[in-house]
């Protein structure tokens, strides 16, 4: 579980909202929210789009009193029907990644099609579990910012920070070091 989520590069994003648009458009869907699954931080000095890390230990799980967000294989999933509304999910996700939208049901009642009162809809990453090639933001990125982060990856990229460490801790030794290595 938790083991794979989207992560960006701000040192490639542009900023063009390409992500989102293809998040919207994946989710526009007969029962979905059409409504991107990430948000796009810009600022002065940083354009990064900000998205559910899948949490091992997802806080947003813990607080739900409703079981509506639960851990299915490698992501936190969501069952709509089980939402209240209360927003727990939201206040507790580190992230910021998660939203509870109100959206307007509707009901028949015989042929005539009734607007219903108000439901919650969760509002976060799925991974784009359904689709073949993964997430839809990862795939329509123009600057490849984004990427799929899985353990392999994590490891790797904490292997290299390690082993620049190494080399600049090597200013402190108080002997000649192997300059070949």
């Amino acid at each position: 579980m938790g083991s794979k989520f989207v992560v960006a590069d701000p040192g490639l994003c542009i900023g063009c909202e390409t992500c989102m648009a293809g998040c919207m458009l994946k989710h526009s869907v007969p029962g979905d929210v059409e409504k991107p699954r990430l948000k796009l931080v810009k600022t002065l000095t940083v354009s990064t789009p900000i998205v559910c890390h899948q949490c091992v230990d997802a806080p947003c799980v813990a607080a739900c009193p409703e079981g509506a967000l639960y851990f299915e294989e490698d992501r936190v999933a969501m069952d709509q029907s089980r939402c209240i509304g209360c927003r727990s999910c939201v206040l507790a996700c580190p992230y910021g990644a998660v939203q509870i939208d109100p959206i307007k049901g509707v009901t028949m009642m015989g042929s005539v099609p009734m607007e219903s009162a108000q439901e919650a809809f969760i509002v976060k990453c799925d991974l784009c579990y359904d689709r073949e090639g993964g997430p839809v933001c990862v795939s329509v990125c123009p600057t490849n910012s984004l990427m799929v982060a899985d353990e392999e990856e994590l490891v790797r990229r904490q292997q290299e920070r390690r082993v620049k460490a190494a080399a600049a801790s090597s200013a402190f030794s108080s002997v000649p070091l192997n300059s070949n290595l």
